[in-house]
This record gives C-alpha cells, sequence and structure tokens, in this order.
C-alpha cells in the first residue's frame, strides 16, 4: 500500500472519531429546531398587533414598506448557512465553519430576543430563548474540544437603545422572528448536511 492511500486511510480514521457523537447530537438538535419552529408565530401573535406584519409567506410584500426600518434600527441578519454549510459535493464544505456559523447565528439571536424581551408584552419570549440556548449547547457539543476557542463569537447588537417606542419594538419582533424562522429552517437543512457528511468518510471536515 503506496503512502498515499495510508494517510488517505488515516485522515477518513481520524475524521469518523471526532465526528462519531454527530448523529446523536444532531437528533436532539433536530427536536429543539422543530419546538422553535412551532413557538415562532405564537410569540409573533402575542406581541406584534401591526395590521399587515405577519408570518404568512403570502404576505411578505407588505413588508417592503418597513425595510428602511430595519435598516435604520440596526436589525442583524444571522450568518448565510447556505454559503458555508454547502452541499456535501462541494470540496470546500468545512464541518468547523459550518458549525461555527451556526453557533454565531444562535447567539445573535440570544442577543436580540435578549433584549427585546425586556420589551414586548407577552412573557411566551422566554421560553422561546430557553429552546434557543439548548439548541446553541448542542450544537457546541458537535465541535470539537480544539475548536472552541474558534468558535465565532457574536457582539451584541445594542438593540433596545434604538427602539424608542412600542411601535418600532413591535416591527423589531416582527423582522427578528421571521429572520429566526428563515435561519431555523436553513440550519435543520444544514444539520442535514452534516450528518450525511458524518456518514461519508470521504468528505472532509
Amino acid at each position: 500500500m503506496n503512502t498515499l492511500k495510508i494517510v488517505g486511510l488515516l485522515c477518513c480514521s481520524a475524521f469518523l472519531v471526532r465526528s462519531a457523537h454527530i448523529p446523536e447530537k444532531s437528533m436532539d438538535a433536530m427536536s429543539l429546531i422543530e419546538k422553535i419552529l412551532g413557538n415562532i408565530p405564537v410569540v409573533h401573535g402575542s406581541s406584534v398587533k401591526i395590521m399587515g406584519l405577519t408570518l404568512d409567506p403570502s404576505s411578505q410584500s407588505r413588508n417592503m414598506p418597513y425595510q428602511s426600518m430595519v435598516t435604520s434600527l440596526g436589525i442583524p441578519a444571522a450568518p448565510e448557512l447556505r454559503t458555508v454549510c454547502r452541499p456535501l459535493n462541494q470540496i470546500d464544505f468545512t464541518l468547523e465553519m459550518c458549525l461555527s456559523s451556526m453557533s454565531a447565528g444562535l447567539q445573535l439571536y440570544q442577543d436580540v430576543l435578549g433584549e427585546l424581551k425586556e420589551r414586548v408584552t407577552t412573557d411566551k419570549v422566554t421560553g422561546l430563548l430557553a429552546d434557543i440556548r439548548d439548541l446553541l449547547a448542542q450544537v457546541t457539543k458537535m465541535q470539537e474540544p480544539g475548536q472552541m476557542s474558534s468558535v465565532a463569537q457574536y457582539e451584541a447588537s445594542g438593540l433596545a437603545s434604538r427602539l424608542p417606542g412600542d411601535y418600532e419594538v413591535q416591527v423589531a419582533t416582527h423582522f427578528t422572528l421571521l429572520q429566526l424562522r428563515d435561519f431555523t429552517q436553513n440550519l435543520k437543512r444544514s444539520l442535514r448536511n452534516v450528518e450525511h457528511l458524518t456518514s461519508r468518510p470521504g468528505q472532509r471536515g
């Protein structure tokens, strides 16, 4: 057996060892993802009362007049997972980068919803925050111990200081939940990619 084949087998074996725990953790994560997706409409319905601001995909064109407010209020957007958690036939798929982006996005929503929680008129945000915290913990467990120091860290948005009244709070809550839903759906798809990756040793980690 030549040197290249030996090195390839060693790399594949190392990948399998360090990623063997991921499928179990991803099952727990998937359960939390479904909880989050189910709770988003509940939180939205109890906290956003502005006519026309709904989560219904067919009414998203009504959001257009508010886009300037999204910019002026500085409502942050999460990392684009589809960019870094590519389909498995892409040779530049990097497991650590994918998991790190998931972590950064969940940190973002912990921060933003944490600030909104103090301003909205419902306590249902607390449950949603708990699910996001637990999901972040599961994603963190999927990462290598040696990779923990390189996990993307999200800096606080300071969003609350830019929300002078209830109207702005409701707009910020609406778009945050809308973006959280999109991010969580992308996270779900990305986790499936990770599951497939860890079952196919020929892929890079």
